[in-house]
């Protein structure tokens, strides 16, 4: 995502490479080697870039005892880079956004409230914290400016107090892609809210962060380099994939198991929701087979994943309510998934936006939807529109797959997945992100930081240190 001496238009990537000084560095840098690289910047102006023509856009730096966190910019678009313990990196995130921060919590504030009500739902979602997040934003909360870990875990939980996002997936492997291997597409939508309070409150403010931890926990716990698509003080992503070529993505499914509030106060102090078993998932993982370990159980509210490598994906349905098959989860392989509501899945595609296909998940699922009688956010429209889409590609390249997934939804259904402005839609597409499992290339579009946003591609090999 960050800058790159070539631009282009349309469909095509701004390029970006991290800095030179820090490509797969596996030790801390010392505080008088960041000073020397310091000097080195403000004397030369920039410091080599990664291909030929390119130069390092302007990068500013934090280092702790246990590594060096940076941060660079292109167009609308941020990336931070962390690695050490994870006190110290939620410390380099606090330092390097600490102008970011004081204003963000005055416009949460105002648009959700920092009130006793929503902090009684704060405390809920911290009783199935990991230690891992707990440091992370203590250590956020001492560099950032506000001085308040409460504050932080506010910022955080950001999307649960605007929660009933859209969202759109489609991804591609084997003989469907050019490559053979995956091609994972992905839209985050987001609702609007009145006056379009809750997208501007995500505007300008999408960061692709890379977590490089340093501690090594104990059992299960490996710790991975980790990049997360996402926003300002969230430690959850949306997109993720981490050093091991292991991908997931995030949507919600509550258009087919609604939030029963009466329930929502015990499932939230007993379950995780699906965004952090998919953060763990990735953090801990080193094979799918991992990750289907970690992503089983219960979850807090309903939802659904897409789980990938180069070579297979798949996606779960999960629900805070035991199916008719005794199971909190189902499993869904690319080009198998069936069920009343998965309409045309092609041989080795897996495609989903926010509805369960099958229709056994009992007494609490919703059926009552269907193609003429649509969610706001269209989620069968959106749906029957990206298998269309994709199923007139024979051989889906990265490009294509842009193409595909920022096809716009039309007044009528038809079109694509993508939500524009224009459309009124209660929701808005946020970001679009199209990986490159097996190069570790994703490419970014963050549409609703509106003229400014352009395609960025950002090659994760060198950002995992």
């Amino acid at each position: 995502m960050f800058l790159s001496g070539i631009s282009y238009w349309g469909n095509r990537d701004v390029k970006t490479c991290p800095p030179s000084f820090a490509a797969r560095r596996g030790k801390a840098m010392t505080i008088r080697a960041a000073v020397s690289i310091l000097l080195a910047v403000l004397t030369l102006g920039s410091i080599s870039g990664c291909g030929s023509g390119t130069t390092d856009p302007a990068v500013s730096y934090h280092s702790t005892a246990t590594g060096t966190g940076y941060l660079r910019k292109s167009d609308t678009l941020w990336i931070l880079n962390l690695e050490g313990d994870y006190t110290d990196m939620g410390r380099q995130y606090g330092a390097l956004l600490k102008n970011e921060f004081p204003v963000l919590f005055q416009e949460m504030d105002a648009a959700i409230g920092f009130n006793d009500t929503n902090k009684v739902y704060l405390t809920l979602i911290a009783a199935t914290m990991a230690e891992r997040e707990r440091q992370f934003l203590t250590g956020m909360s001492q560099e950032s400016g506000l001085n308040d870990f409460d504050k932080h875990e506010f910022l955080n939980a950001a999307l649960f107090f605007m929660y009933n996002p859209g969202c759109s997936a489609l991804a591609a492997t084997g003989p469907r892609t050019e490559s053979g291997f995956t091609i994972a597409g992905r839209n985050f939508d987001n609702p609007r809210g009145t006056g379009d309070k809750y997208a501007n409150l995500l505007k300008g403010r999408a960061i692709l962060v890379i977590y490089n931890p340093r501690a090594q926990f104990t059992g299960l716990h490996r710790d991975n380099s980790v990049a997360m698509m996402s926003y300002f003080g969230w430690f959850h992503g949306l997109t993720i994939l981490n050093e091991k070529g292991i991908y997931l993505e995030y949507n919600n499914a509550t258009n087919s198991i609604p939030m029963i509030r009466a329930d929502l106060p015990t499932l939230l102090l007993h379950y995780r929701d699906g965004l952090h078993k998919n953060i763990y998932a990735a953090f801990d993982s080193d094979s799918l087979d991992e990750v289907d370990t970690a992503l089983s159980g219960r979850v807090s509210v309903a939802n659904m994943t897409q789980v990938a490598d180069k070579n297979q994906v798949w996606h779960y349905e999960h629900s805070p309510y035991e199916n008719s098959e005794n199971s909190f989860s189902r499993k869904l392989l690319a080009g198998q998934a069936t069920g009343r509501f998965s309409y045309s899945n092609t041989a080795n595609t897996s495609s989903f936006t926010n509805h369960f296909f099958s229709d056994n998940w009992g007494p609490h699922q919703n059926l009552n939807f269907s193609l003429e009688h649509d969610s706001a956010s269209k989620t069968v429209a959106r749906l029957v529109n990206l298998q269309g889409l994709a199923g007139s590609e024979a051989r889906i390249t990265p490009e294509m797959m842009k193409n595909i997934m920022t096809t716009r939804l039309l007044s009528n259904g038809g079109g694509g997945p993508f939500i524009e402005w224009a459309l009124g839609n209660p929701d808005v597409t946020h970001f679009t992100t199209v990986t490159d499992i097996a190069g570790k290339v994703m490419h970014i579009y963050p549409y609703v930081d509106g003229d400014a946003a352009r395609w960025t591609a950002v090659d994760l090999n060198g950002e995992f240190r």
